[in-house]
Formats: structure tokens, C-alpha cells, sequence
């Protein structure tokens, strides 16, 4: 017997694959050429339903496929003391690509229930769905992991972010992909024409656009800095053994200077390189200082503690700046922390039932909240400072009052396992830069360390797993972007534009329920 095209059952199916073929255009495997296609297979999908309810599950089966491919990486944190949280790894990964997928599934219901039977359905599921996207953004602090944007990292078409942000971005590339739908799903052969239109000049609009921009050559800075970068490939599970600590300092000590007898002004090491307390460690900072140049300045990552021992403890994820003479010239204190792994969410309750971060910290790191993010230290030019996760929020980088010349990353992507999870972040983390118009200096404990210049493209990058160091000069920046001095003001309209396209069928009486 055929199998029922229009069953529940074949549409879960259909959904569940078109998700995963929209998981392998995100790094590693990077098929962004797969996009259109996929969204257009979901399109063709969700104009099947005729009810919200068979549109959410469309959404949220499709999302469970797609989150579950590209964020397995997110295991790995629980095997580094696979004695404590070992038995949470089948129920984690399943219920992050479910909750993820919670926000595609309203996304294509909002969607449904925007377009009823408009023939502007193409832009009320792309609406729809970005509406879900960028509540995925905020809620519960957000998780904006994976946005389909980024999967065009290594196109011209990522350069429309200076402009729209990657929100943008992934709404145009949802656009897209359903105008191409229409155009293979519609009957009425104009209607399939002008969707068909729609998407080309969408794709050769902003290809097309991000070559231009690529074109344009970025002047060299007229105060040249040489930037040192240390990627010191310590595994997670070695980190904080207390044998372990002089040699891997000794590490870190014996880069540093290798960097500085090639001339680095500045040598950079990842986030929280290493336990020791700088701020009450004279000693340590001294030998810091030993093995640098004249006026050569160290920031890395590390752990401050303030009213220590006390009652009101309070334990940060910082980066601090050491300068040549050993002194701490300034410190950051990372504000977005990340939930379950550096701090409890509804601590009372959950550590009452016997849960805690991973990071095994009592009480779990404080965040820095308030403070500003543009550092001027010594004689370096003005930077943002980002930590590890930071990097994912695209509006929280910098304040758009800010000027600074680049941006500082610093990270531990251990955590983030061997494969995926690693060139992920640095995909994200390279749209900061073209958000921005500024170049990053990126460091990473186990990689993928990095000097990206203002569009974007790696100019020197060092392998995962690998430790080694890299010296590059630091890249000239832009004029300020649309988007560094919008922020997501002109996404906001876009999306409202893209919504309102459907406004002639009154909300209000929509019945398609």
C-alpha cells in the first residue's frame, strides 16, 4: 500500500530529514549550498497543514532533527567528570534539540497563522519562523546557537551583516529558501515566476553586494601592533589538577616569551589559562612580566576572587591585563555566564536536589553585569573584551557609543569537544567581526585560535588540538557598520516589513486553527 503523503506520520518523517539536511550546512561540514533546498522542502511541507497544530509539529520536528545534528557537541561537558554527570548525556542532548525545536515549531505556527491562505505565505513562514528564532535569542538569557546565517560564513552574502546583524541575515536566507519553495509548490505559473525571481535576486542581490564590500581594501593601521596568540591544547579533564599547574604556567611563561623575542606587543592566552589568582599573586605576575618586552602587556584569561573566604564570596571568569612591570593594569569580568555550566539557575531548588554546575564550583561563578566592555589598557588601542560564550550575542559585544579598534576573544573551547562544537563558535565569532567592521584577536585553549580581520576572513588561524602559538599584525579596522551603529534596529524592521507583507488578511480573523 502507498504510503500517505498527507499522514502526520509521513509529515514528521519529511520534517526529521529536511532537518538534518539543514544541520550539514553548519560547520564543520559547512553545505550552506544545501540551505534553499532544505527550507524550501520544509515550505513545501508546512503548506500542507491547514491547522496550527500540524504546523508547530512540522517546526518542531524538523528543529529536533536540526538542533540534535548540530549541537551534539554539547555531550562532551558531561564526560569530563563522567562520574557525576556520565547518566546525564541521553537525557540532555534530547531535551536541548526538543526545547530548541519548541521555538521553530511556534515559529511555523505563528507562521500558519499569519499566512491562513494568502498567497504571501513565503513571507509569513519566513516571519514567522524568525520570529521564533529571535525569542530564542533572550528567553531564559538565550541561546542563539546555530542561527541558519551562519552557514554562509565563507560566502559574500555574510557580509550583509554589517548592515542587518545575522539576524538579518538568517531571515533573508529563510526568505529565500521559501520563495524557492513557492516557486516549485504554487500551480499559478506567475506566481511561481515572481517567487522564482524573488529568490535569485535575493541570492544575486546580496552575493553580489558582500563581493563589493570584500572588494573594498582595508587600510593598514597607522600605529602598527603585533599580536601574540597562545593556544596551549590543555585538555579540560587536566585543567585544574593541582600537579599539573607549574608545568602548564612554565607552558604559558615559555610561549609568552618566544612571542616576545618576535616582537609581540601584546600576547594573549585563552580563557581562564590557568587557576592561579593574579590579582593576590605578586610572585606569579612578576614572572609574567620577566618575559615580556619592554612595555609589552599579557591579557589572559583567569579566576578573581573578591572577600575571599567570606560569607559574600564572590568568584568571577575574568580577563585580566598584566603589564610589563607585573602590575594588574585593569580587569573584565565576564557579564553572560552560561547556564548549568557556570552558574545555577534556581539554585536553591536544584542544588537542594543534589545538582550543580559543572564547572564544580560551589555557588558558581558571579557575573560582572554593568560593566563596560571597552578597555583601554597601557598602550594598547582600545578593544571589547569578549569570554567564551559572550562571543554568541551579537548586540552584547559592544555598547554602539563605543569606540574601540578591535575585539578581544578569549575562550575554552574544551569544553565544546573535538569536532563541531570548536568551529562553530569561531564561525559565530567571525560574524562579531563583520557586525562590527573591527578585527579579532582570538584566543582558544584547545582552538581554534585565530587574528580575523574586519570582514571576517581568518588571517591566521592555528589547528584544533594543537598547541602552538601564532604572531600577526593586527588588522586595520573600517568605518562603523549599519549595524554597530543600529544594532538590530534595521532586522527589527526588516522582520515587521517581511510580516506586515500579509497584513491585508486581518489577524484578527484568521480561523485557521
Amino acid at each position: 500500500m502507498a504510503f500517505d503523503r498527507t499522514s502526520p506520520r509521513f509529515r514528521a518523517l519529511a520534517a526529521l530529514l529536511t532537518g538534518l539536511v539543514l544541520a550539514t550546512t553548519q560547520a564543520p561540514l559547512g553545505f550552506w549550498w544545501l540551505l534553499p533546498v532544505g527550507i524550501a522542502a520544509l515550505y513545501i511541507l508546512w503548506t500542507n497543514t491547514t491547522r496550527l497544530r500540524a504546523a508547530f509539529w512540522t517546526g518542531w520536528f524538523a528543529g529536533l532533527a536540526y538542533f540534535a545534528g548540530t549541537l551534539f557537541w554539547m555531550v562532551e561537558p558531561f564526560l569530563v567528570d563522567a562520574a557525576t554527570f556520565g547518566w546525564l548525556i541521553p537525557i540532555a542532548l534530547p531535551l536541548m534539540a526538543g526545547g530548541m525545536a519548541l521555538f521553530w515549531g511556534s515559529g511555523l505556527a505563528l507562521g500558519r497563522w499569519l499566512a491562513g491562505g494568502s498567497a504571501c505565505a513565503p513571507f509569513a513562514m519566513a516571519g514567522g519562523w524568525m520570529v521564533g528564532e529571535a525569542l530564542r535569542g533572550f528567553i531564559l538569557t538565550g541561546f542563539p546557537w546555530s542561527l541558519l546565517g551562519y552557514a554562509l560564513v565563507d560566502t559574500p552574502t555574510a557580509q550583509t551583516a554589517a548592515y542587518i546583524g545575522v539576524n538579518g541575515l538568517t531571515l533573508l536566507v529563510m526568505l529565500t529558501g521559501c520563495l524557492f519553495g513557492a516557486a516549485l509548490r504554487t500551480p499559478n505559473l506567475h506566481h511561481r515566476i515572481a517567487c522564482g525571481l524573488g529568490a535569485f535576486a535575493l541570492v544575486a542581490g546580496t552575493w553580489i553586494a558582500g563581493s563589493i564590500r570584500l572588494a573594498q581594501p582595508i587600510s593598514p593601521r597607522a600605529d602598527p601592533l603585533m599580536v601574540g596568540i597562545v593556544q596551549p591544547n590543555v585538555p579540560q579533564a587536566e585543567k585544574w589538577r593541582p600537579d599539573l599547574r607549574e608545568a602548564q604556567f612554565a607552558d604559558l611563561l615559555e610561549k609568552t616569551r618566544e612571542l616576545s623575542a618576535q616582537g609581540a606587543d601584546v600576547v594573549i592566552w585563552p580563557e581562564a589559562a590557568t587557576p592561579i589568582l593574579f590579582e593576590q599573586d605578586v610572585a606569579r605576575r612578576a614572572a609574567v612580566a620577566r618575559n615580556l618586552r619592554t612595555g609589552g602587556v599579557v591579557l589572559t584569561g583567569g579566576i578573581r576572587i573578591t572577600n575571599r573566604g567570606a560569607p559574600d564570596q564572590k568568584v568571577y571568569n575574568s580577563l585580566l591585563a598584566i603589564g610589563a612591570d607585573g602590575a594588574l593594569l585593569q580587569t573584565y569580568d565576564k557579564q553572560h555566564l552560561v547556564p548549568f555550566g557556570e552558574y545555577l539557575p534556581f539554585d536553591s531548588l536544584l542544588t537542594a536536589m543534589g545538582l550543580r554546575t559543572i564547572a564544580a564550583l560551589p555557588g558558581g561563578f558571579t557575573s560582572g553585569r554593568g560593566q563596560n566592555r571597552a578597555l583601554t589598557i597601557a598602550t594598547l588601542p582600545p578593544f571589547g573584551a569578549m569570554i567564551c560564550y559572550e562571543a554568541i550575542f551579537a548586540d552584547e559585544v559592544l555598547d554602539r557609543s563605543a569606540a574601540v579598534d578591535w575585539l578581544v576573544h578569549v575562550t575554552n573551547d574544551a569544553w565544546f569537544g573535538r569536532v563541531a562544537g570548536p568551529q562553530q563558535h569561531l564561525a559565530q565569532t567571525r560574524f562579531r567581526a563583520i557586525e562590527r567592521g573591527v578585527p579579532i584577536a582570538r584566543s582558544a585553549n584547545t582552538g581554534i585560535s585565530a587574528m580575523i580581520d574586519s570582514n571576517g576572513t581568518l588571517m591566521k588561524s592555528l589547528p584544533l588540538n594543537t598547541p602552538g602559538t601564532l604572531l600577526a599584525p593586527l588588522p586595520g579596522n573600517r568605518v562603523w557598520t549599519f549595524y554597530h551603529r543600529l544594532e538590530e534596529f534595521l532586522f527589527a524592521i526588516l522582520l515587521i516589513g517581511v510580516i506586515i507583507k500579509n497584513a491585508r488578511k486581518s489577524l484578527f480573523f484568521n480561523k485557521n486553527v
